[in-house]
C-alpha cells in the first residue's frame, strides 16, 4: 500500500474515485464527496487536506480534513450527523489512521465519530502509538429505530397516553379538512418545495432562536446544495403533513440504502394545539415500516420527543490528540486542566 497526502482546495479531482470507494464500502451520505463539498462551500475554513490511501493505484481510503493554525480538524460541525474514516477494509483504515498521526500538526481534532465504528478505535490506537495525549468525550447521543417486525407491534410498545392523544388531535385536525402525507424526492419542483419547507422549519421556535436553516446564509447554502445533490441521486425526501394542501409540518430527510435520516424538521405554530409535528412523525415512522426500510435515524441529540419513539441511541464522540511536542503539550494542558477549572469556576459563581 502506498499512502499519499493531497492538499487541495478542490474535491472535484478525486470525486469520482471517492464515490466509487463509498459505494464499495456502503458509506453513509456524509462520508461522500457531495456532502463534504457542500459542507466546505458553506462552512469551510483553513486549508483542505485530503488524506488518501491507494492500493495498486486504486483509492482504498480517504479522510477529509482542514488544517488551521497547526491543527488538523475533521470537516464536520453540528450539521454533520457523523464523521469518520472511509475505507474499503480494516487494514486500509488502520494504515490511514497511522498516517494521520504521523503527519498531523500540534493537535488533531476529529468530531462526531461514531463510538460503535471501528474508525474511532483505529484512531485511538494510532494516536497512542504515536505518543499523542488523547482526550475523548461524548458530543451527543442520537436516537434511532430499528425497523423490525410490523408497525402494529412497534406502536403497541409506545406510550398509550401518547397514542391516544395523537389520535384525538388527528381527529380534530381531520374535522378541519383533508389531511394527507406528502413525500417528494425533489426531482420535480425542488426549489418550490424547498422554499415551502424552509418557511415551515423557521416558523416556530427555531426561527425565534436563530437556529433555523433560514437564519444563516451559510446554513441555507449548505442545505440547498445538499438537497440538489441528494435529489439528483434519488435520496432526498421532503415530507409534509398537509391540511387541504397547506403545509402544517415539514421534514427534510435523506433516504439511502434502506435507512431514513431525519436531518431537519419544523411545524406551523398556528396549529401547535393539534401537534402537527408529532402527527407527521407518526406518519413517517409508519411509512418506514410499510416501505420496508431497515432503520429510521432521528439524528442529533436525544431530545425527549425523539425518545418517545426511539429505544436505541448511538453515541458520537470528539477525539482530540495532542502531539508529543512542546506546542502539543501546551495545548493538552490547556484542554485537560484550564478548561475544566474554568467550568468549575463558573459553576461555583452560579451556586
Amino acid at each position: 500500500m502506498s499512502v499519499e497526502i493531497a492538499r487541495e482546495h478542490s474535491i472535484q479531482p478525486l470525486a469520482a474515485e471517492w464515490d466509487e470507494l463509498a459505494e464499495r464500502a456502503g458509506a453513509a451520505p456524509w462520508l461522500r464527496p457531495g456532502w463534504i463539498g457542500a459542507w466546505r462551500n458553506a462552512f469551510g475554513r483553513g486549508r483542505l487536506e485530503l488524506l488518501t490511501l491507494r492500493r495498486g493505484g486504486r483509492l482504498a481510503a480517504v479522510l477529509p480534513l482542514e488544517r488551521r493554525a497547526g491543527t488538523l480538524r475533521s470537516t464536520a460541525n453540528w450539521h454533520t450527523p457523523a464523521f469518520g474514516l472511509l475505507a474499503e477494509d480494516a487494514a486500509a483504515a488502520r494504515e490511514l489512521a497511522r498516517t494521520l498521526f504521523a503527519c498531523g500538526g500540534r493537535r488533531v481534532v476529529l468530531a462526531f465519530l461514531d463510538a460503535g465504528d471501528r474508525g474511532l478505535d483505529d484512531c485511538l490506537a494510532a494516536a497512542r502509538g504515536a505518543r499523542h495525549r488523547v482526550i475523548v468525550r461524548t458530543l451527543e447521543r442520537s436516537p434511532y429505530v430499528t425497523v423490525d417486525g410490523d408497525w402494529t407491534a412497534y406502536e403497541a410498545r409506545r406510550d398509550g397516553k401518547l397514542l391516544r392523544e395523537l389520535r384525538r388531535r388527528g381527529r380534530r385536525l381531520g374535522e378541519q379538512g383533508r389531511v394527507e402525507l406528502d413525500v417528494a424526492d425533489g426531482r420535480e419542483r425542488l426549489d418550490e418545495l424547498l422554499e415551502e419547507g424552509l418557511r415551515i422549519e423557521a416558523a416556530a421556535w427555531k426561527g425565534e432562536r436563530g437556529t433555523a436553516i433560514e437564519s444563516s446564509a451559510d446554513t441555507r447554502r449548505f442545505y440547498s446544495e445538499v438537497a440538489r445533490w441528494a435529489a439528483a441521486r434519488g435520496w432526498l425526501r421532503l415530507a409534509f403533513l398537509r391540511l387541504d394542501g397547506r403545509p402544517l409540518a415539514f421534514d427534510y430527510c435523506i433516504e439511502e440504502r434502506g435507512v431514513h435520516y431525519l436531518l431537519k424538521t419544523g411545524y406551523d405554530p398556528a396549529y401547535r394545539a393539534l401537534a402537527p409535528a408529532m402527527l407527521l412523525r407518526r406518519e413517517m415512522l409508519a411509512r418506514a415500516f410499510s416501505t420496508g426500510l431497515a432503520r429510521y435515524e432521528f439524528l442529533g441529540t436525544d431530545e425527549p420527543w425523539k425518545l418517545e419513539w426511539a429505544e436505541d441511541r448511538r453515541e458520537l464522540r470528539l477525539l482530540q490528540a495532542f502531539a508529543p511536542s512542546a506546542p502539543g503539550l501546551v495545548d493538552w494542558a490547556a484542554f485537560a486542566f484550564a478548561r475544566p477549572l474554568a467550568k468549575r469556576a463558573l459553576a461555583w459563581r452560579g451556586a
